[in-house]
């Protein structure tokens, strides 16, 4: 059996309904959806439990009010296929050129094989450390700004095997 699971993050947005409609049509296409905060709005967590219920997992990040923080965890571990999916923003935020190291350290007594964080706004899909490294980038569209592009990951759980794969959102 093959398992779609759209990981997105960043998505900055105050209404479900500012979320880009290619992204929306991902998760609708998706068996999961995993989130890795700053939504920034309860509504939009809202809107993605609407949409997939008990298959949305998500956490919060650190632009997200208290809301949000009293609906999710700061990180979170999925098992899917067989295969363990650890996520988190991190809740603490901070400067960008530690992240990774903070993000291996909160996961290290986890025998994970994927493991996503966001708040960089920079995808990623590397393999390091035996597991798949995956940062989906920023889930928000802006017309005037000429940073890192609009990004969701798309992972495949096939089998044994585990794909990650950057994809650019225009709409």
């Amino acid at each position: 059996m093959t398992v779609k699971i759209t990981i997105l993050g960043d998505t900055h947005i105050k209404s479900f309904e500012k979320l880009p409609k290619e992204i929306l049509g991902e998760i609708q296409q998706s068996e999961w959806i995993i989130h890795v905060g700053d939504y920034t709005s309860i509504q939009v967590i809202k809107g993605f439990i609407e949409l997939k219920g008990t298959r949305f997992r998500g956490v919060y990040g650190n632009a997200d009010p208290m809301d949000v923080r009293d609906r999710l965890e700061s990180k979170d571990i999925l098992t899917v296929q067989g295969k363990k999916i650890g996520f988190t923003h991190p809740a603490s935020g901070g400067p960008e050129e530690n992240l990774e190291s903070k993000v291996f350290t909160d996961f290290e007594k986890e025998d994970l094989d994927v493991l996503i964080y966001g708040h960089t706004h920079e995808s990623k899909v590397i393999h390091k450390n035996n597991l798949l490294l995956i940062n989906p980038g920023k889930g928000y569209l802006e017309t005037n700004f000429f940073g890192p592009p609009t990004t969701v990951v798309i992972l495949i759980i096939k089998g044994d095997k585990i794909q990650g794969t950057i994809k650019e959102i225009k709409s």
